[in-house]
């Protein structure tokens, strides 16, 4: 006769719902895949079928009753760990968006704004172009794969069970990279900043030379037209961009982990 017993039960549904918790955490923070237009219904979905791949190659999964306090704990870690791996590449990639703010506002679009369905926020046109492109790279660089490797990975720097996640120094240090965000943009948005400063000066100087002149007139097609030119020079490049900041996500993402995963002891009863 066939006896199962509790203790393998739980070991099978976790083996399977413990990578669900932590894909989950990544479809809902993860580039593109936390876009509001995408339903809650095909996020879990495909957490689900996301899991059912990665579960044979994952390390062994401890027993715990999901009813307890600790399983409770480890539901909360699982969401953190995976939450912490899609922010970190959210973050990295949103420089290309408001590099297309600073840019689109020294243009003059500072009128054109558009919803972006993505962010759920009000963003010019340029930057809204801007982040779709990014994403668009993204995909094609297979970007979300190599945020399902870091994740795969991540089960063994932290094992589930591990007694510490991501703590207060991670979480600073995942604080301190949004200034790299800013840093970025502003390489990214430098070429067209300075072309745009230039003609500001030249215009500045016309004034002076022309007060009779119609700046106005003159300035807003003159922005219009040297800033797209810019643009239209980046654009051969923008490969290169995207796959640097991939790089960056997909390294931050890691080092994060990896920082976590020192001096974190499994949990008793785990």
């Amino acid at each position: 006769m066939i006896s199962i017993s509790s203790l393998q039960v739980e070991q099978w549904i976790g083996a399977f719902f413990w990578p669900f918790l932590r894909v989950l955490a990544l479809l809902s923070t993860a580039p593109l895949f936390s876009a509001s237009q995408v339903p809650v219904q095909v996020r879990v979905g495909l957490a689900v079928v996301v899991a059912l791949a990665l579960a044979p190659a994952l390390p062994a999964m401890p027993p715990v009753r999901l009813d307890s306090a600790l399983g409770w704990t480890l539901v909360v870690q699982q969401l953190l760990v995976g939450g912490v791996v899609g922010l970190a590449m959210s973050l990295i990639l949103s420089s290309v968006q408001l590099a297309g703010s600073v840019v689109g506002l020294q243009m003059g679009l500072g009128f054109s704004t558009l919803f972006d369905p993505l962010q759920g926020v009000e963003v010019t046109s340029l930057a809204s172009f801007l982040n779709l492109l990014a994403l668009l790279l993204f995909v094609a660089m297979n970007g979300h794969l190599l945020l399902l490797a870091v994740l795969a990975r991540s089960f063994t720097l932290l094992p589930v069970g591990a007694s510490a996640g991501l703590g207060a120094a991670g979480w600073h240090a995942l604080a301190l990279e949004g200034g790299a965000l800013f840093s970025l943009a502003l390489a990214m948005a430098a070429p067209a900043l300075g072309v745009l400063l230039i003609a500001n000066l030249g215009l500045a100087t016309l004034s002076k030379l022309a007060p009779q002149l119609n700046l106005f007139a003159i300035g807003f097609p003159l922005f219009f037209g040297l800033g797209f030119l810019a643009l239209y020079l980046l654009m051969p490049v923008m490969q290169a961009v995207v796959h640097h900041l991939v790089e960056y996500g997909v390294n931050l993402a890691g080092s994060l982990l990896s920082q976590a995963a020192v001096g974190s002891p499994t949990l008793p009863g785990a």
